[in-house]
């Protein structure tokens, strides 16, 4: 069935140009048979199976090496290769012998070689690419060339084609690189093919297949939050950056710490698997299309970009400036750069780079800053706003405020948008809870809320709308069993702050508590009230990880403080217009 799923593949013009038919009879099977010459490579095709493709009725050019070249103790190899992987269950289209030798030497269609035909490069059954032309296959000469048969052509050659595994492949070839390659087929899986499938009879309502075909994807490959890059595939080129076993191992004792989940999270055992080691990878992996110059020895490369890499138009939205280059690294060849040091390995799509010294910083890629837009509907938790059965609502709906493109502001407003919140009443404070996602653990944050002027979204804004606002904000995350509490600033060591739970007896059906003073921070105030201003709250460190869960873990209030008195004495509003919500990342050494 693989056959004939590859074969149904291609276009009718391009069956018309390669199946050349010919009033040749008997089968590829048969030429082989006959030639002595080939009785090595003729009975690795019956001991594996391909007897009955050759001797059917789909074409195609097989390229059968001779005794001279394949010997006894080669065929013998192959052959116990196959049967000792056919013992061990190992699916027919992952078998090595078959993979490696069968395939390398066939082609589906006729591929004919005449004294006219330009060089060329043909894709064999296993999708590897050779070299082909009027005398040779492979850079192996012909030995016979052109046998023609009613199911194809066959080629003698004098040697063997060699195999060239891709990325994908090589990670389980090379011992020093166990652990980048248990980590990557750990997340192999076959997506069945009902197109490509046999079917049976109908059982139960169920059709069962005579045979079924299966084909192998692999999720760190596929998803853009993941690798994002298909390192099995024959037409892409790649460079790989890949650690090997003792280096691994030093990295991902340290990024544990970094992804440390609550007891509650459901996927906490399998996050606290992948995330630790994706962060070593996730950066180290390039593309050739991306990356001009990429795969040249030596070439001088001003920066290269992992297939991750945030593109720059989107750089501010998501970092704050369009100067953040996460998953992005000036001059990789030069000494120090993140190439150097490596040893290069050429493969069918590209290269892998070995080495036993990393280079990659968190700092270029995962500990990134976090910019929660305040206008998002996915940041704004909550506004404690009146209601039936919340009659001690304290703030007004919140409204959305955009930038105009003719405002001075524009381009200096986050996302060009932020939110106006306003209290209530003349004796009331703003009440607003916003969700911050993708919190690191044991990492500290400087945290900030940036704040817009009226003007930015109003330029005949009043003088009084354009006065300064205060306000106070506490931070609330999750502990290690999964519990809400309020969170001091992170002690002198950069560890947690103390903590104070949110719910009496964490008790979440009661009415969250008042974060304890000693957890405000409220001596605070935007400065002018005419200017984009960033506001630091403190630095903090959260106990556990909410990185890659779909409900935020760590949460600011926010409130304002304006009183009475200020807004009567024309020195401050009450009103607060929030940018965003900005958690940067304090890097250690290591991490630079």
């Amino acid at each position: 069935m693989l056959l004939v799923g590859a074969a149904s593949s291609c276009t009718d013009d391009w069956d018309e140009h390669y199946e050349v038919m010919t009033p040749a009879t008997g089968s590829i099977w048969q030429a082989i048979s006959e030639d002595p010459t080939l009785s090595n490579f003729q009975a690795v095709m019956k001991a594996t199976g391909y007897d009955a493709a050759l001797g059917g009725s789909q074409v195609f050019t097989v390229f059968a090496p001779t005794n001279d070249y394949f010997t006894e103790a080669d065929r013998d190899a192959v052959i116990q290769l196959y049967n000792q992987q056919v013992e061990n269950k190992v699916k027919t289209s992952r078998n090595t012998a078959i993979k490696e030798f069968v395939q390398n030497h066939i082609a589906l269609y006729n591929y004919s070689a005449s004294p006219a035909a330009p060089d060329t490069v043909i894709s064999m059954m296993n999708g590897k690419k050779m070299k082909f032309t009027s005398s040779s296959f492979a850079n192996n000469a012909f030995a016979r060339s052109n046998v023609q048969t009613g199911n194809g052509l066959l080629f003698s050659i004098n040697g063997q084609s060699t195999y060239s595994p891709n990325l994908f492949e090589y990670l389980d070839k090379d011992a020093d690189l166990d652990s980048v390659r248990n980590f990557v087929y750990n997340y192999n899986n076959d997506r069945f093919v009902a197109s490509e499938s046999v079917p049976g009879e109908i059982v139960d309502g169920k059709i069962n297949y005579l045979d079924s075909v299966t084909v192998m994807e692999n999720d760190l490959m596929d998803y853009y939050s993941m690798l994002y890059a298909q390192l099995n595939d024959e037409d892409s080129s790649y460079v790989m950056l890949a650690p090997t076993n003792a280096e691994w191992e030093r990295l991902l004792n340290i990024n544990k710490q970094y992804f440390v989940y609550d007891k509650q999270v459901a996927e906490k055992d399998s996050f606290e698997y992948l995330h630790p080691r994706l962060a070593i990878l996730r950066g180290a992996v390039f593309s050739a299309t991306d990356n001009k110059n990429i795969l040249t020895p030596g070439a001088a490369l001003d920066s290269v970009q992992a297939t991750v890499a945030r593109p720059y138009s989107l750089r501010k939205l998501l970092y704050g400036s369009y100067d953040k280059k996460f998953y992005v690294y000036d001059r990789p060849n030069t000494a120090g750069g993140i190439f150097s040091d490596a040893q290069d390995i050429a493969l069918s799509n590209g290269v892998l780079k070995k080495t036993d010294n990393w280079k990659i910083k968190r700092s270029q890629t995962f500990m990134t800053d976090i910019v929660m837009e305040a206008e998002s509907t996915s940041t704004l938790d909550s506004l404690n706003i009146r209601s039936t059965n919340n009659p001690r609502g304290n703030t007004l709906p919140a409204v959305v405020r955009s930038v105009p493109s003719d405002s001075k502001f524009y381009d200096k407003v986050s996302n060009n948008r932020y939110i106006e919140i306003s209290p209530s009443g003349s004796s009331n404070i703003t009440n607003a809870l916003f969700d911050i996602r993708n919190v690191l653990s044991n990492v500290q944050y400087d945290v900030y809320v940036v704040f817009a002027p009226a003007e930015a979204g109003d330029s005949l804004a009043s003088q009084s709308q354009r006065l300064p606002s205060l306000f106070r904000a506490s931070l609330q995350c999750n502990d290690i069993n999964g519990f809400p509490y309020y969170i001091k600033e992170a002690k002198s060591d950069g560890t947690s702050g103390d903590m104070s739970p949110v719910y009496t007896n964490n008790d979440l059906s009661r009415s969250p508590n008042n974060p304890p003073t000693a957890y405000w921070k409220d001596r605070l105030s935007p400065k002018d009230g005419v200017s984009v201003d960033s506001v630091l709250v403190g630095r903090f460190t959260f106990p556990t990880s909410s990185f890659d869960l779909e409900n935020a873990q760590v949460k600011m209030l926010i409130d304002g403080r304006t009183s009475n008195s200020q807004v009567n004495a024309g020195t401050h509003t009450r009103t607060l217009r929030i940018d965003c919500i900005v958690f940067k990342p304090v890097y250690n050494p290591e991490d630079k």
